[in-house]
């Protein structure tokens, strides 16, 4: 009995201890060094973070060379440069903080299951999970680096044809990644602009491709206490029910933030242009106010006589109404074949249409192309 309370006690006082706002790059090299991950046969995996990707918001991550070591061997073996996302080890002082502290760091476990399984399933457009680990008390997950930017910096409202056209092929194989993880009962809850990555590297299998990542929401048991505001809400691009349904909320949610991408990726507008403000003036909360302009303040500005149909879907899409928005809907995957199809029969097609082609005929049982 002695024993158990002087190791609750000691637990206690590692925790409280550890518990820091801001930790520098420095403060997590020095936990990865002193906590390697051995590997089979001696083999040490080491981790060198370079230069810090983020200065706010829930996780820290770094850009970091990665290599493994091995016994009575100095060279650097598989070294390569990739991105380390570390759980913040903090919540705020009050009641039950070491409780909060343990259910973030549970989301935060969830999230490397969720990359781990995604992984397994081969599903082509996110970014690759290279697995998780402890370093220390600090959770930390390895991703690769990709070469690009976010989808927020490509924003543009004088699109060419051309364009827009290669856009729309983008945006099929965005279809149809999010369809792919709802097959596999994955729903992100958190689409928007700053969590899908354009790839913009040649020597990359995904080149041209937008990638999906941070699957922090998927399966985040304590949201209130990881999110930026207070809730799991993404103004603008979070469907109305994320607001008032803390649990058992469905694809409908993944369904309504691409339709909103998809219109302002498409147009360069926002589909809903004023409510980053109406939630700023509610003092960045969800209010009726705000729930009653996303019912009717859409602002829909997609014209293309060779893609009439994509105003419907975006409109369909962001129906306010969960249950509505799936009956209106196309399915995302006939949405991105049909996509692929379109803009094949106007003679253009590049790697996001090929993937598309080849994985149909796959799912026929015919030869890769």
């Amino acid at each position: 009995m002695i024993k158990n309370r002087f190791a609750e006690l000691f637990d206690r006082l590692s925790r409280n201890l550890a518990v820091r706002a801001h930790y520098t790059m420095d403060d997590y090299q020095w936990w990865l060094d002193h906590n390697p991950v051995y590997l089979h046969s001696g083999a040490v995996e080491r981790i060198q973070l370079q230069d810090r990707l983020t200065q706010d918001g829930t996780n820290d991550l770094f850009r970091a060379n990665y290599w493994i070591e091995r016994p009575g061997d100095s060279s650097r073996h598989g070294e390569r440069h990739i991105v380390v996302k570390f759980c913040k080890y903090f919540v705020s002082p009050g009641p039950n903080r070491l409780h909060r502290l343990n259910m973030i760091i549970s989301s935060f476990e969830d999230e490397i299951r969720i990359n781990n399984l995604i992984r397994a399933t081969n599903i082509e457009g996110v970014v690759q999970s290279l697995g998780g680990g402890v370093a220390g008390r600090l959770p930390y997950l390895k991703m690769e680096l990709i070469k690009g930017c976010s989808l927020d910096k490509m924003f543009h409202t004088d699109l060419t044809t051309g364009e827009r056209i290669s856009r729309i092929a983008q945006i099929a194989y965005l279809a149809n990644t999010i369809s792919q993880l709802h097959y596999y009962q994955i729903v992100h809850k958190d689409l928007k602009p700053k969590n899908l990555l354009l790839c913009q590297d040649p020597t990359h299998i995904n080149n041209h491709k937008i990638l999906i990542c941070d699957f922090g929401y998927a399966q985040a048991k304590l949201r209130e206490s990881i999110t930026e505001y207070g809730g799991q809400m993404t103004p603008v691009y979070s469907a109305p029910e994320q607001a008032v349904m803390g649990e058992n909320l469905s694809y409908s949610v993944d369904y309504f933030s691409f339709g909103v991408i998809m219109h302002e990726y498409l147009t360069g507008k926002s589909l809903l242009p004023k409510a980053g403000e109406i939630f700023a003036e509610d003092n960045f909360r969800i209010t009726e106010r705000y729930l009653e302009y996303v019912r009717t303040g859409r602002e829909n500005v997609f014209e293309d006589k060779r893609f009439p149909e994509i105003h419907d879907w975006i409109d369909q899409l962001t129906t306010f109404d969960s249950i509505e928005r799936m009956q209106k809907s196309e399915n995302l995957f006939n949405i991105a074949h049909k996509l692929r199809e379109r803009v094949n029969a106007l003679g253009y097609r590049d790697v996001n249409t090929d993937f598309l082609w080849n994985q149909l005929r796959e799912y026929r049982g015919e030869k890769r192309q």
